[in-house]
């Protein structure tokens, strides 16, 4: 068999005359890797300060779980308050019959107004309000529109006979009187109309009273066919019977007019007159 080599540390420790020698050799000269050793002092010192540190990590964390659970406490009561208040606006609005409209701010549902609904009460009395309202406006409209009607065929009855009695008087000639008969023509006429009769009445009238014929109208029918609360132009349908002078009469003759009737001075007058075919 080879034979086995002994390690130089065994050949080391052969050399050394003293045992002691070579461990104080090593004492004072350590091995690479080779920690030196502690002491008892040293590591009841270490043991100590890991001591003091985990006591004081311990009283750390005691603090931080006081304070998370005294902010834990805060909104819970927070959120308590908040929840109670909001139940007993609930309960307020179903015992009111109010809602109470409410929207998102940062989370949180706050209140904007309140808005009051109204009863079947209320909406009854609104409904019959309402409806008397309407039946008031109704009637007044009514009222409106019939004081309207009734102005409206007072004006015409009265422009109506204006234009009657205008035609009678225009159309109704006494050879005996015709110069006062020309008169009151003027006297019922205004405007452009009553502007030439002044300047033809004296020659209208000597030449009835030369001639000695007479002429009596009356009028069958009067329609007005426009008016405004001053003038209105009347259609009128008229004959006139015409006596000679040896007292025999004419056949009567039928005429149409359209006769301008105008508001003057507070009376109704004729401003114009038109022979219609």
């Amino acid at each position: 068999m080879p034979s086995r080599q002994r390690p130089p540390e065994a050949l080391d420790a052969d050399h050394c005359e003293d045992p002691g020698e070579a461990t104080d050799s090593a004492a004072q000269h350590p091995r690479p890797g080779i920690e030196s050793p502690i002491s008892v002092a040293e590591a009841e010192e270490e043991a100590a300060r890991a001591e003091a540190l985990a006591e004081e990590a311990r009283a750390r964390a005691i603090r931080l779980r006081q304070q998370a659970e005294a902010a834990s406490n805060d909104r819970r009561d927070t959120t308590d308050s908040a929840d109670a208040k909001d139940s007993e606006a609930t309960a307020v609005d179903h015992v009111a019959g109010e809602a109470e409209p409410l929207s998102v701010t940062s989370g949180r549902w706050r209140r904007l107004w309140w808005v009051r609904r109204p009863g079947r009460k209320a909406v009854a009395v609104g409904a019959a309000i309402a409806l008397i309202c309407a039946s008031l406006g109704a009637s007044g409209s009514m009222a409106l529109q019939h004081r309207a009607a009734v102005h409206k065929r007072h004006l015409a009855a009265e422009f109506a006979a204006a234009a009657r009695e205008g035609v009678v008087t225009l159309m109704s000639i006494d050879a005996k009187h015709a110069k006062e008969d020309f008169q009151r023509i003027i006297d019922d006429s205004t405007g452009q109309l009553k502007d030439q009769l002044e300047v033809t009445a004296v020659n209208l009238a000597k030449s009835a009273e030369d001639s000695k014929v007479s002429a009596k109208a009356t009028v069958d029918a009067v329609a007005v066919e426009s008016m405004t609360d001053n003038s209105a132009v009347v259609l009128v349908a008229a004959k006139s019977d015409t006596t000679n002078p040896d007292n025999t009469k004419r056949p009567p003759a039928s005429w149409r007019l359209s006769v301008n009737i105008n508001r003057d001075g507070g009376q109704l007058k004729m401003s114009k007159v038109e022979f219609l075919q």
